[in-house]
C-alpha cells in the first residue's frame, strides 16, 4: 500500500518498448464501472471491530457484511462478463485494472504527488471505489463524446471523484537509485495518452498460449523442469539446467505441477513485447526467465545460457508441435524447441549431472554455509544439431494466482534494493520514511502468513527471489547514532519478524537455506534496543526439529546462548536451549548433558528456584518460588495468578518455559540430568512436584506441567519400562509353573528344529488363521479367536496348547493344557 505509485517510462518506442521488466507491467484492462458501497461498508466494519471479533453480535455483523460484499463482487463480475466485447465510447466511465498486480488505478484525495506538490497522488489499490472511476475523453475536438474509442487514439482520463482533474505526467526525474522517469499524478493540467492494443480476452481462447503467458517447460522423458537461478539486476547464480522432479504415485505432491519460481518462463512474441495475441506453432518467440528477467539464448560456443539483451538475435526460438492438431499453441501440448539462428534444438544430457556453483565453495560436511538445502538431481542442457525424439517439452501454464503471488514478491525487490542502498549511502532516515519501510515489511509478513497460517508456496517465493538474502544484507548494515538509531532498530525488528514468519511451518528447505547465516545472527544478540530477542525467536524456529542444523551447533554456540540467558533472563533463550535438547521427538544426550553441566551445575543462576514452605520458614505445604537465587520468596499460586498484584506476564512465561526445558533435559531417560535436577541440587524434588499437582490454588495448566515433569523425572527413568511396550505371548512349556518361569526367553536354547520330537507353532491375534502342523501323524484341535493368543508345541509326541485370553488391555489368565 506504500510502494504502489504509477510512473511513465520515457523515450520508448510505441510498438516495441525496451527495458520493460515484465510485459504485464505496462498493460491495463479496461473494465466497466463497478459497484463498491457494500464492499466499502464491510471494510469499514472490519476496521472498527478488528480488535474485538469474539462477541457473537459483532461476528454476526461481520459475517453478514462479508456475505453482502461477496455478493456485490459476484454481481460486478457477472456484469463485466455481460458487457464483455462491447465497444467503449467517449464520455463513458471506466476503471483501469493493472495486469501485473491485479489492482485498480486510484486517485487519492488525501495524499499529494511526490514530484508535483500541487497535484494529487495516483496509486494502485485492490478494491473498487469511486476514486477508481475515470471518464475517458478525446484529446482533440476531432472526436466527440458518444463516438467509439479506437486504437491509436489520443485520449485523456478525467476523475469522476474530482471533476476537472486529469491524469498528468510530471517532468522526468530520478525516481530512486535505479529508476528514471515521470510520475503519474492527477492535476488540472492534462496529459494525453495513446491507446495501444495488447490483446482482447476471449473465454474460448483461455486454453491457448498467448504473448506474455507464464509457462513451465517440462521435459517429458527426463521428468525435469527447465530452470535457472539468480535475481534481476544481479548476476546469474546458476545457468540454465534441468531440475528433475520425478512423478511418484506414492507422493501425491509430485503429481501436481511445481510451484517454484525457478521454473517460470514468460513467452514473448518476437516482434513486440506487448503483443498478447494467441501464439502459433513455428512462430518466432523469445523465452524470458521470470527470476532473472533474462532471455534464453544459444551462444557462439553452442552453449545454452541467458542474456539480458532483448534485441539479440540469438534469443529467438520456434516451438514445433509433436502432435499437431491445430495452428494455435494449446496448453499442455508437447513441443520441441528450435533455435532460429543456428537451427539447433534444446537437448537434455541425461547422463551428465549439473553441479551447482554455490555448493562447490564450502565443505558440505562440516560447515553451516555448505549445507545443501535442495537435494533434487540436476542435469545439463545442450544444443543438438538434430531433433531428438525424446526431447519433447510439455507446455504447462502457470495459474493466475501463482503469477500474482510471484509478481507481488518481485515488486518488493526494487524496494529492498533501494532501502539497502539508502543505508549504505547514509541517506537521512525520517519518521515518515521509517513508517513506510515498517509498513512494507509488515505487508511482506502478512503475505506469507494469510489468515495467520504460514503458506509454504509463498515462503518458497521469498527463497526463490532471494528476498531472504536481501533482508540479511539489510540487517548487516551498521546501526546509526542519534535519533536515526531508534528508526533503524524498529526496521530491524520488523525484518526479523519477517524472517521468523518465513521459518514457521517446519519446511526443511527454508531452514537449510537460511542456516548459512547463523554465525552472523549470533553476533546480533547483543544489539541495542532488544533486537536480540527477535533474533532468538527467529533462530528457535530455524533450529526446531532440523537435525542437520542441530548437529552443526557447536559447544561454543551453546556457551554463547547460556551467557545470553544469564545476562538477559528471557524465555526466548530458554526456547533456544530447548530445541537443542530434543529434535523431532528424539533426545540429543550430548547437548542435554552439556547444558545441564554448564548452566545448572556450573553457573546455577538465572534459574527460578522452588521450595516447600516448611523448608524456608514459610507456611507449610505451600510451594514458594524465588527469582533471585533464594534471597526472596513468593507463593507460587500468587506468582502465576493474573489477578494478583505481584503477577508479571514475562516472569510467568519464563517459569512455564523453564519447566518445559527441565522436561527436555530428562527426555530420553538422561540419568545425569535427572540426578542433577532431582537429587544433587534439588531444583524439582518429588515432594515439590507432587504438592503442586495436589494444590487447588494453582491453575490447571501449571498442574499439568508438573504432571509431565513427574513422568519425565520420576517415572520414565532407568529400567522403568511399561510391561505393555514389549508383551510376551509365547512361552516355553517346560518353564510354565516352574521356578524358571521368569527367565528371559533369549536364555533358553531350543532343540534343533530338525528334531522329530519338537514342533512349535505360534498363532498371533488378528482373526482366524489356517495352521499347518509339520507332523501329519499327530492330531490336535486348535481354536483361534481375534481376542486370544494361542501357541502350540509338540513335546515328546504330545500336543500342548497354551492359551492367553485378553479382555480389553488386561491380561486375564495363562493356562497350559496337556
Amino acid at each position: 500500500s506504500i510502494n504502489n505509485g504509477l510512473y511513465v517510462y520515457k523515450g520508448q518506442d510505441r510498438n516495441r518498448p525496451t527495458n520493460i521488466p515484465n510485459a504485464h507491467a505496462v498493460v491495463f484492462q479496461v473494465c466497466i464501472q463497478n459497484r463498491y458501497k457494500l464492499n466499502k461498508k464491510y471494510r469499514k466494519c472490519l476496521g472498527n471491530h478488528q480488535l474485538d471479533t469474539t462477541e457473537p453480535v459483532i461476528r454476526a455483523l461481520l459475517s453478514q457484511a462479508k456475505m453482502a460484499a461477496e455478493a456485490e463482487k459476484k454481481d460486478n463480475l457477472a456484469e463485466q462478463n455481460r458487457q464483455h466485447g462491447k465497444r467503449v465510447r467517449y464520455g463513458e466511465i471506466v476503471q483501469l485494472k493493472h495486469m501485473f498486480t491485479g489492482k485498480f488505478v486510484h486517485m487519492s484525495t488525501t495524499h499529494t504527488s511526490k514530484k508535483d506538490k500541487n497535484n494529487m497522488k495516483v496509486s494502485l489499490i485492490e478494491f473498487n471505489a469511486k476514486n477508481a472511476q475515470f471518464r475517458i475523453l478525446p484529446r482533440y475536438k476531432v472526436k466527440s463524446e458518444g463516438e467509439v474509442v479506437q486504437l491509436y487514439d489520443q485520449i485523456v482520463f478525467e476523475s469522476v471523484k474530482s471533476p476537472g482533474h486529469y491524469f498528468h505526467a510530471s517532468e522526468p526525474y530520478q525516481i530512486d537509485h535505479y529508476s528514471f522517469g515521470s510520475e503519474l499524478n492527477l492535476g488540472v493540467e492534462r496529459s494525453s495518452f495513446t491507446l495501444i492494443g495488447s490483446y482482447r480476452d476471449r473465454p474460448e481462447q483461455e486454453r491457448f498460449v498467448r504473448g506474455g503467458s507464464v509457462v513451465r517447460l517440462f521435459h517429458k522423458e527426463l521428468e525435469a523442469y527447465l530452470v535457472a537461478e539468480g535475481l534481476f539486476d544481479e548476476a546469474v547464480i546458476e545457468d540454465v539446467h534441468f531440475r528433475i522432479r520425478a512423478i511418484d504415485q506414492h507422493r501425491p505432491k509430485s503429481l501436481s505441477p511445481s510451484t517454484s519460481g525457478l521454473t517460470y518462463w514468460q513467452v514473448e512474441a518476437e516482434h513486440s513485447i506487448i503483443d498478447g495475441d494467441v501464439l502459433r506453432w513455428e512462430q518466432q518467440i523469445r523465452l524470458r526467465h521470470m527470476l532473472t528477467r533474462q532471455y534464453l539464448c544459444i551462444d557462439s560456443k553452442m552453449e545454452v545460457s541467458l542474456t539480458p539483451d532483448s534485441s539479440d538475435p540469438r534469443t529467438v526460438f520456434r516451438l514445433h508441435s509433436v502432435l499437431k492438431e491445430r495452428d494455435e499453441i494449446q496448453v499442455e501440448s508437447y513441443a520441441r524447441i528450435e533455435h532460429m539462428l543456428t537451427s539447433c534444438w534444446l537437448h537434455a544430457l541425461k547422463d551428465e549431472d549439473y553441479e551447482k556453483r554455490q555448493y562447490q565453495e564450502y565443505d558440505t560436511e562440516r560447515t553451516m554455509q555448505g549445507l545443501r538445502w535442495d537435494g533434487a538431481p540436476l542435469r545439463k542442457i545442450s544444443a543438438s544439431m538434430e531433433s531428438m525424439y525424446d526431447d519433447a517439452y510439455t507446455i504447462q501454464i502457470v495459474a493466475d494466482q501463482d503469477v500474482l503471488n510471484f509478481n507481488f514478491v518481485a515488486g518488493i525487490i526494487p524496494f529492498l534494493f533501494n532501502l539497502i542502498q539508502d543505508q549504505r549511502s547514509d541517506t537521512p532516515l525520517t519518521t515518515r520514511k521509517t513508517h513506510a519501510v515498517v509498513t512494507t515489511l509488515h505487508e511482506i509478513r502478512e503475505f506469507i502468513m494469510p489468515n495467520g497460517a504460514p503458506d509454504k508456496n509463498r515462503q518458497k517465493l521469498l527463497r526463490n527471489l532471494r528476498v531472504i538474502d536481501l533482508l540479511v544484507k539489510l540487517l548487516q548494515c551498521p546501526l546509526r547514532e542519534g535519533d536515526e538509531q531508534l528508526h533503524m532498530i524498529h526496521i530491524f525488528k520488523e525484518a526479523y519478524d519477517v524472517l521468523h514468519a518465513y521459518m514457521l511451518g517446519k519446511s526443511r528447505k527454508n531452514a537449510l537455506y537460511i542456516a548459512k547465516y547463523i554465525d552472523f545472527f549470533q553476533t546480533q544478540f547483543t544489539q541495542k534496543g532488544g533486537i536480540g530477542l527477535n533474533v532468538a525467536q527467529m533462530i528457535v524456529e530455524l533450529v526446531r526439529d532440523k537435525r542437520k542444523i542441530v548437529d552443526r551447533i557447536t559447544q561454543h554456540h551453546i556457551e554463547t546462548f547460556i551467557q545470553l540467558l544469564r545476562s538477559n533472563p528471557n524465555y526466548h533463550f530458554l526456547d533456544l536451549l530447548h530445541v537443542l535438547c530434543v529434535c523431532d521427538e528424539v533426545a540429543i544426550p550430548n547437548n542435554q548433558s552439556y547444558i545441564v553441566q554448564q548452566w545448572l551445575r556450573t553457573y546455577k543462576d538465572s534459574i527460578y528456584l522452588m521450595e516447600r514452605g516448611q523448608n524456608i520458614n514459610k507456611r507449610p505445604n505451600i510451594i514458594y518460588i524465588s527469582i533471585d537465587s533464594g534471597h526472596s520468596w513468593m507463593a507460587l499460586h500468587k506468582f502465576v495468578d493474573p489477578e494478583s498484584e505481584e503477577y508479571d506476564a514475562e516472569r510467568n512465561l519464563f517459569l512455564i518455559h523453564q519447566l518445559d526445558l527441565m522436561k527436555a533435559f530428562c527426555f530420553g531417560r538422561n540419568d545425569f540430568a535427572i540426578h542433577t535436577i532431582t537429587r544433587e541440587f534439588g531444583y524439582i524434588t518429588w515432594e515439590d512436584a507432587f504438592l503442586c499437582i495436589q494444590s487447588d490454588l494453582l491453575p490447571d495448566s501449571i498442574r499439568a506441567k508438573f504432571i509431565e515433569l513427574v513422568i519425565g523425572l520420576f517415572v520414565d527413568v532407568g529400567n522403568n519400562y511399561s510391561v505393555l511396550d514389549n508383551p510376551n505371548i509365547c512361552f516355553v512349556y517346560e518353564y510354565v509353573g516352574s521356578k524358571d518361569a521368569e527367565t528371559d526367553q533369549s536364555h533358553y536354547h531350543a532343540p534343533p528344529t530338525s528334531s522329530p520330537d519338537f514342533t512349535s507353532v505360534t498363532v498371533f491375534p488378528g482373526g482366524s488363521s489356517a495352521l499347518a502342523i509339520p507332523d501329519e501323524d499327530k492330531h490336535c484341535r486348535l481354536e483361534a479367536f481375534s481376542s486370544k493368543s494361542l501357541s502350540v508345541s509338540q513335546v515328546d509326541g504330545e500336543i500342548v496348547t497354551q492359551k492367553q485370553e485378553v479382555v480389553g488391555s488386561d491380561e486375564v489368565s495363562t493356562s497350559a493344557v496337556r
